[in-house]
């Protein structure tokens, strides 16, 4: 381990205790294997570690289906989500958004505000905003919006995507690093429950992308997340994690 990273730990560890294993994590996602992409490592750790996961899918994915009508897609995708989540111990819940239209509103922030209200979740995962898909940038609004209103508390983290050839997240430069390194191949598998995506032929980017940021921690595996804040902007400051996001107890600031 490289000497600055042992403060690090130190430092992100101590304020930690007062999370509760009980407590739910939240993963937004725009498309119904965005979740797995990005995210499968730390949904299958903190399973592991004994929290609830539930994913909540805003779209049906229905245009991501050649051949197939908006509602044939639909079903074969919410099918291939919930067996994905249920692959690394999670569950999902549908927000019921169509695939490239999600709106950034007035109408849509509060139905996310009142189904986050009800999950109550310690810890939320969301997309960057700054990124490629229209979907994902709305996503990450979505989580803002409602992450600012005073009636909800918990932390909320953005993920990186990425999509083939070669295009990523803009100007994200994580705070946290979880290690997913026992879990690889669990993040896989469920990965490949989405079978109508045809996962084999863009994994190695997320491989890749693991690999990455495996070596920024010194792990062989990790993914990236950004701690939002309300004062300080949507990014916070950097750390580094072992295997799992925790709820902060000091709210919301950096």
């Amino acid at each position: 381990m490289k000497p600055g990273l042992v403060f690090f730990f130190v430092w992100m560890l101590a304020p930690w205790s007062a999370f509760s294993q009980q407590e739910t994590l939240v993963v937004i996602t725009p498309h119904p294997d965005d979740a797995e992409a990005s995210c499968g490592g730390l949904i299958a750790n903190s399973v592991a570690a004994g929290r609830q996961v539930v994913i909540v899918t805003l779209t049906g994915g229905e245009y991501g289906i050649g051949g197939k009508t908006p509602a044939e897609a639909r079903d074969i995708r919410e099918k291939e989500a919930v067996a994905a989540a249920g692959v690394l111990g999670a569950r999902c819940e549908f927000f019921g958004a169509c695939d490239a239209f999600l709106p950034v509103d007035t109408a849509s922030t509060g139905r996310l505000t009142r189904l986050l209200l009800r999950l109550n979740p310690g810890v939320v995962l969301a997309p960057w905003p700054l990124d490629v898909h229209s979907d994902h940038q709305a996503a990450g609004l979505l989580a803002w919006r409602v992450f600012l209103d005073r009636k909800v508390s918990f932390s909320l983290y953005f993920y990186e995507t990425g999509n083939t050839p070669h295009t990523k997240s803009f100007r994200f430069i994580p705070t946290d690093y979880v290690d997913i390194t026992t879990v690889m191949e669990l993040k896989k598998k469920a990965l490949f429950q989405h079978a109508s995506q045809q996962p084999e032929t863009w994994w190695e980017l997320y491989l890749n992308l693991a690999v990455v940021n495996g070596y920024a921690c010194d792990a062989q595996f990790a993914e990236a997340y950004l701690r939002a804040g309300t004062f300080s902007g949507m990014g916070g400051r950097p750390g580094i994690v072992p295997k799992t996001l925790e709820n902060r107890p000091d709210g919301k600031e950096n």
